[in-house]
Parts: C-alpha cells; structure tokens; sequence
C-alpha cells in the first residue's frame, strides 16, 4: 500500500469511491470498500464513501460520479480514493477529459493503494492517459463480449433481457428450476391470470389497472399499476413460453448515453424466435384473441380529435390541471367535463358547460381588465424604471455575498476555521448567492417582457381584439385572437358553483 506520509501533500479530507464492475459481485465491492477505508484510517484521513453499483460507462448514467466529480470542481475534497484509476470512467476520450478537468482545475488528488495521481503533474497526467486509454480498450472488448454471449444465449432460449416479465423469476421459484431460464411465481400468476380473464371479457387496459389498483394489487415496486403496463404484459409474447431476440438495435432510452446508436426496429421477419424456453401463462388463442381486441379498440376514431375549438388548449381544469375538451351536439358546441381519470379510476368530475355561456363570461372578464388597464396607466408606464432600479441594488447586493464568499474561502486557507466551520459558512453564502441571482434573473425576465410588449402594444391587442372577436366566425381565427390577449383560463364548476380565473399576457 502507498506511504502517503512520504509524499509532500497536504490530505486530510477525502472522497472513498466504489463501483461493482460487470464481473465482480457484491462481495468484491465490500471488498475494496474494506482496502480504501483502511487506506484512510492508517493515514488519518476523514472521508465520505460514494458507493455505486452499475455498468453504464457514461458519466452520466452514473449518478453518484456524478455528483463526485460536482463536489471535486468545486475543491471539497483534497483527494479521491479509488481501488484503481480506471474505476473513475472507462468512458470514451470526452468522458475521460472530462474527469481530467475537474480534477486539475480544483487541483485535487487521485489515491490508489499504490499510486498518488496528481493530474496536474505532466509524468503522472501522462500515465493517467495510458491508464485511461488501455482500460477502454479492455471495457470496449469486455462489452463486445458480453453483447456476443447475449446473442448466443438468446438464440439457445435463455432469458437475457434483465428482468424477468411479470410474472416470471429467474432460474428458481421454491422447487421449481429453469438453469439460466425464467420459471412462474405462482403468487405472481394468480394476479396475470387475472388480467388476462379480464382481457378476454373485453375490459380495457386501463379498467384491468383500475380493477388491481382499487384491490390494492400493485407493482413489484409498490405502485399503481398504469394502462400502459398492463397493456405490454397482454402483448408480450414471452408469456407464450417464447425467447425472441433481435428486435431492435441501438438504445431507445429517454436517459441513454450521448454516444448511443438511435433505435432502429427490424421487422418481424428478422426476428430470431425460440419456442418451448420456458413455461407458458397464456395460450396462443388467448393471445390472438387479446391481441384482436386492443387493435379492434386502437381503430375506433377519436372525433375531433385535431379539430381546433374557440377554447382549444386555453381552458385548464382548476382541480387538476388538465386540458378541457370540446364537442358539437345538434350545432351547438359544449366543453366536457374534465376527462382525467386517476390510477384508482376516479373522476375528476370538474363540470362542463355550453361553450357560448363560458365565453359570455370571459368576454365580461376581459372587459374589466381592459377598462382596468386603463385606469393603471401612470402607474405602469413607472414600472420599467421602478425594475431598472431593483436590479442595480440586487447587483450590488450580489457583488457583496459573492466578496464575502471569497473572504470566507480566503480565512479558511489561513486557518481561521474549522472544516465544519467553513463548510457551513461556505454553504450559507452560496444559498444566498443563488437566492439573489435568481431574484436578478426573474427582475430581467419582468424588464424583456414589459419591452417585448409595452403599455401600448397591449392596449392595441386589447383594441383589436374587440375590434374583430365579434365578426370573426371561423373557429381557429377566434381561437388565434384569444391567444394574443390571454395565457389560460382556470376553470371550475360543481352545480351551481362555478369560478372563473383568466391569466392575461
């Protein structure tokens, strides 16, 4: 183990990293978990560990690196300590500049048991690359491997996909065994017996997750159980004792890696299909069937669905936020009530209305707020200058906490505070640093907005609003002219009672 007492580094506080590799087990990780805290306890360093388990190489995808590398730029920790130099990134050459950078700009230590990297030396800047460069090779073949071995076992029926669909286990269930297979979880059964019954009584996906919801059958994670879930567990053809393979390529992720390929779906001619693999939960009748019943539900029309209303995308439901919807019924046009069902099937049930009787009601609150505008003239034609002068004292008052900061940092160099000390003072300040540039930044949105559109450019929109709201018939003209004046209009009706908020531009 390195004798860091022989080196001329000042180290007292230190960030133990730890990441389980593909092939290592949870064991290994306890292991060099073991190898770095005794490190520290022999050279008495205080440290915080950062322990992570997973295999992405994107800095990104690995959220407790990520957070380490914030904390290193921003000079918390006087070195890093990790089993080897690689288990930082094996990430392509951005990923590893990347690392690079945040350590040399804050000037911060890499530990190993038998090495002291500091970056900004050239020697050691330059056995870093070396290190660097040969570990992405190993990672890039490792992975090569691994996609190679994926294939092959597919291709002889076992499951190498991750986690096993609902409501299959891998390997074992009690005396049940399907060496590198899935095998049923007969508690887990019960429930997708049940989905599928339902499905072949015509119940939507979204009633079978209503139905579980409300029996308070969740998730393997404790959630509610959503339509769309539901409706691949009824779909996926690994439930009919199949092993398919070769189905797309690339990563079509939300959160992928910056250089991973786009998504690309093969047609169901190159799939690669592996019968008899496991036990099936459902038969290929029911299959086909449930299959029939989703595409017959897919092609009912949806009326209107792209049709523009007067209202259209205006009016939002007080109770929860969501879009009201329009319809014609003998030439007359209506809002529907709220459509939002909650995951336990619940109604929003907010009211709807006859649409020309809303709109009665937003052209009298329009009214108001023109002759209002009116009225406030003197007073916002001072705002802009009122603005000008709030954002030059919370510029000045930025400038000071920004000194302070410097002072505080300044003092704990010359030994004036403890760690703790310092951290907590360190912390105070950047909280109030941030309050303020926030506040800065909203002052300056409020100063665009009020040159993007003055006093009279408003007052125009107003005039030429009424000037054409009433001879204008066609429904997407209308519906253009209420958006040059208003942003959203909250909507609320139980019976008699009904409430009606408009948020102007």
């Amino acid at each position: 183990m390195v004798n860091i007492e022989s080196k001329k580094y000042d180290i007292r506080y230190v960030a133990i990293y730890i990441r389980k590799s593909r092939a290592e087990s949870m064991e290994d990780l306890e292991k060099h978990r073991m190898l770095l805290t005794d490190l520290c306890r022999k050279n008495n360093f205080k440290y915080v560990e950062y322990m992570e388990v997973g295999t992405s190489d994107s800095i990104d995808m690995r959220p407790k690196i990520s957070k380490l590398l914030k904390e290193v730029e921003e000079g918390v920790y006087d070195a890093v300590c990790v089993v080897e130099y690689d288990r930082l990134g094996r990430g392509d050459l951005g990923e590893q500049d990347r690392i690079k950078k945040a350590f040399q700009k804050s000037d911060t230590l890499i530990i190993t048991p038998d090495k002291i990297y500091d970056l900004n030396n050239d020697i050691d800047d330059t056995y870093a690359d070396l290190k660097g460069f040969f570990a992405r090779q190993e990672y890039k073949m490792i992975t090569k491997r691994l996609r190679q071995g994926k294939k092959i076992g597919a291709r002889r029926g076992q499951w190498t996909n991750g986690i096993p669909p609902f409501p299959y286990v891998y390997q074992r269930y009690h005396g049940k065994y399907n060496e590198k297979g899935l095998v049923v979880d007969d508690e887990r059964y019960k429930v997708y017996r049940s989905m599928i019954e339902l499905a072949l009584n015509g119940a939507s996906p979204r009633k079978i997750a209503e139905n579980l919801n409300n029996k308070k059958v969740f998730t393997l994670k404790g959630n509610y159980w959503s339509a769309v879930t539901i409706q691949r567990l009824l779909m996926d053809e690994t439930h009919l004792g199949k092993i398919i393979s070769n189905k797309s390529q690339g990563d079509g992720h939300k959160n992928k890696r910056p250089n991973a390929k786009d998504v690309k779906i093969f047609p169901k001619s190159e799939w690669v299909i592996v019968e008899n693999c496991h036990e099936p939960v459902k038969t290929q009748e029911e299959h086909e069937k449930i299959i029939q019943l989703i595409n017959d539900r897919n092609l009912i029309g949806k009326k209107a669905r792209h049709q523009t209303y007067v209202f259209s995308g205006l009016i939002k439901c007080e109770r929860c936020g969501h879009s009201h919807t329009f319809y014609i019924k003998r030439d007359k046009c209506y809002m529907k009530p709220c459509w939002y069902i909650n995951p336990l099937g619940e109604k929003c049930r907010n009211e709807g209305i006859l649409v020309s009787v809303i709109e009665d009601m937003i052209l009298t609150e329009i009214a108001k707020y023109k002759d209002g505008f009116l009225m406030d003239t003197e007073q916002e034609d001072n705002s802009f200058g009122m603005l000008q002068i709030l954002i030059e004292e919370k510029e000045k008052l930025l400038s000071k906490q920004k000194k302070a900061l410097s002072l505080i940092n300044d003092a704990y160099e010359m030994g004036d505070y403890s760690r703790e000390e310092w951290l907590e003072r360190k912390k105070k300040r950047e909280f109030e640093i941030n309050d303020t540039a926030n506040e800065i930044y909203e002052l300056h949105k409020s100063t665009n907005s009020n040159q993007q559109l003055s006093k009279a450019e408003k007052m125009k929109a107003l005039s030429n609003f009424f000037d054409h709201i009433t001879a204008t018939t066609d429904n997407a003209s209308r519906n253009e002219l209420y958006r040059t004046i208003l942003e959203s209009i909250i909507w609320y009706k139980n019976g008699d009672d009904i409430k009606i908020k408009i948020n102007f531009k």
